[in-house]
């Protein structure tokens, strides 16, 4: 708790002066003394010539007896004039002095009451002091009055303008002998000056006798319009004097003619120090012109030798690997004859050595020649070509898994049976062939299609009856897949097999797809880059239209390492994922996974 004060604080309470008024009447008396100025007289014959319906051109110091201290007058001074006048003035008063009455709302105490309101509140008084014309002195110096008498005409305008100024203290104009700095700061002051006058007093209509409330804030707005172009128009004014007595100050003038000559004298200092120096300077150009042109014929001399050791570098580069790819195809191709001996009975040597031919290629392509090197190095150490074969394949499919684009991965770490458990039950929530959907529509729709868990959801429901999962479900199962054992995939697509299988064993769907199954079944093993751009350059070769033979085993002679029916797997698999993809991305813009129809422009924002 605080500590309680060691003193008492006396408030004087001052009472409002109706309420005084009316204590008077009632014959209460105060033991105040009476307030009185005996430099203000009670204008009677003002006051009784007053109409208050021209209450804005009354001089309302002058109503309350303050004409002398107007704007310094203060609230206690202006309470105690306003009492003065109610006690002195008040229609009751005067009924009873025997003053005859008739209408008070004509009366000029009126004009007495609108003079306190007006005084009594800060704000109004604020305004009108703004406009005061008995104080307020709009008047500004001309060019030829600052030329004449700089002082006296500028002393008294800056000395009005620093009342309303809204940062205060305000620097004074100063005299001759003032420092710069002081000088300067006075401008700078002025160059930012801002009025604290407020021109509300002079608006020519009163918005509170608008009709409505539009018509009161149409007024409002004319208002605030004439106040800010007045303000603005203030504010120009004062820069304009401003800027005349920057021009004509002689403390700038005298302070600018002494820089100036100093500067010039500075100036011909430096002409003639660089005058005695050129001929110095010219001599010290020559023999640093001669050092130049010695040395840049040394760094080109440099520059062409280190060009021609990196020519050197890149053509023993290019010679190192043609060396290694020559060993390499001399001991697969010439030692060890595409490594077709190694079967006692090969079914097809020709297919064979394309094949072989085609690896060599691929990793003569994408291995350096240090790990060419490396390779020839352990082909040449093998005792037995099962060995080198052994070795050349293993390098061949670690090149070919480099090259595979990269669609939705598994993690391979190993897991306890703990872990095996609890990722299985994390995928429980669908059954194995909804799995099985979601994978493949997830390989089928890359990153980068628009809208691609909407379309992957729309596939998934489409190509798993009585499945029903939103795009933010697949998004979520696809995340809680990529963490899961590659063997759990495995075991979900055998299941999702046998359900399958089990489900339409005795449909006539089994005839339609009798036929793919058993394409799909050959075609497991992985199309490579290599062997795709074959194809599709084969494809382009020989047209549907080309009637020369037959024209997929063409087709295969091109590729060289496929059959005639892996190439009618393949182009049928690019086919089907085509149509699947675009029956996806169809479904996705007008479906939802439960069914109804609605639009989804706000779904991929949303799962974002």
């Amino acid at each position: 708790m605080s500590a309680q004060p060691s003193y008492l604080e006396i408030i004087p309470f001052e009472l409002h002066p109706h309420v005084a008024i009316i204590r008077d009447l009632l014959g209460y008396t105060s033991n105040e003394p009476e307030w009185t100025d005996p430099d203000e007289e009670d204008d009677e014959a003002y006051l009784r010539s007053l109409d208050p319906k021209d209450w804005k051109t009354h001089d309302y110091y002058a109503i309350l007896g303050l004409k002398k201290l107007r704007h310094l007058a203060s609230a206690d001074d202006i309470r105690r004039a306003y009492r003065r006048k109610l006690l002195t003035h008040h229609p009751d008063k005067r009924r009873a002095a025997g003053e005859r009455v008739k209408d008070e709302s004509h009366d000029y105490f009126s004009c007495i009451t609108i003079a306190y309101e007006i005084l009594g509140n800060p704000t109004k008084r604020h305004a009108y002091d703004s406009v005061d014309p008995l104080v307020v002195d709009d008047s500004v110096p001309t060019l030829s009055e600052i030329k004449a008498d700089f002082w006296g005409s500028l002393r008294g305008f800056f000395a009005r303008k620093a009342r309303w100024s809204k940062k205060q203290p305000v620097p004074g104009l100063g005299g001759p002998w003032t420092n710069l700095y002081d000088v300067h700061s006075f401008y700078d002051f002025w160059d930012e000056y801002d009025t604290i006058r407020d021109y509300s007093f002079l608006d020519e209509e009163d918005k509170e006798r608008g009709e409505d409330r539009e018509s009161r804030r149409a007024i409002e707005r004319q208002n605030r319009v004439e106040r800010a172009r007045r303000r603005a128009e203030e504010l120009r004014t004062i820069r304009q004097v401003v800027e005349l007595a920057r021009s004509n100050d002689p403390r700038l003038l005298a302070a600018g003619k002494a820089a100036r000559d100093a500067k010039a004298a500075k100036r011909q200092a430096r002409l003639d120090a660089l005058r005695q120096r050129r001929e110095a300077e010219e001599q010290q150009a020559r023999l640093e012109a001669d050092k130049l042109a010695a040395e840049r014929a040394a760094s080109e001399e440099r520059r062409r030798m280190e060009a021609e050791r990196l020519r050197k570098e890149r053509e023993q580069t290019r010679l190192e690997s043609r060396r290694e790819r020559r060993r390499l195809r001399e001991i697969v191709v010439e030692r060890h004859d595409h490594f077709v001996l190694v079967d006692p009975q090969p079914t097809d040597p020709g297919a064979e050595r394309v094949r072989v031919l085609a690896a060599l290629d691929l990793i003569c392509q994408r291995l350096s020649n240090t790990h060419l090197q490396d390779l020839n190095n352990q082909l040449e150490q093998t005792s037995s070509v099962e060995e080198a074969r052994s070795i050349f394949n293993s390098k061949h499919q670690e090149v070919q898994q480099e090259l595979q684009a990269p669609g939705l991965q598994f993690s391979t770490k190993t897991s306890n049976a703990s872990s095996t458990g609890t990722s299985t039950q994390s995928t429980s929530k669908y059954p194995p062939e909804v799995i099985r959907t979601l994978v493949k529509a997830v390989n089928l729709l890359p990153a980068g299609t628009p809208k691609r868990w909407e379309a992957i959801a729309a596939y998934v429901n489409q190509h798993a009856p009585g499945t029903s999962i939103s795009a933010k479900e697949a998004l979520k199962q696809a995340k809680s897949l990529s963490q899961d054992d590659v063997n759990l995939r495995k075991e979900a697509n055998e299941k999702a097999f046998d359900s399958f299988a089990s489900s339409v064993r005795d449909s006539d769907a089994v005839k339609n797809v009798a036929i793919t199954s058993q394409l799909e079944a050959e075609a497991d093993r992985p199309w490579t880059v290599t062997e795709q751009r074959a194809l599709e350059q084969a494809l382009r070769s020989f047209p549907t239209q080309s009637t020369e033979g037959d024209r997929w085993q063409r087709i295969a002679d091109v590729v060289g390492t496929r059959t005639r029916r892996e190439c009618m797997v393949r182009c049928k698999e690019l086919a089907e994922q085509v149509r699947a993809k675009k029956a996806a991305l169809s479904a996705a813009k007008t479906s939802v996974p439960n069914g109804t129809i609605k639009p989804l422009a706000n779904a991929s924002t949303k799962l974002k």
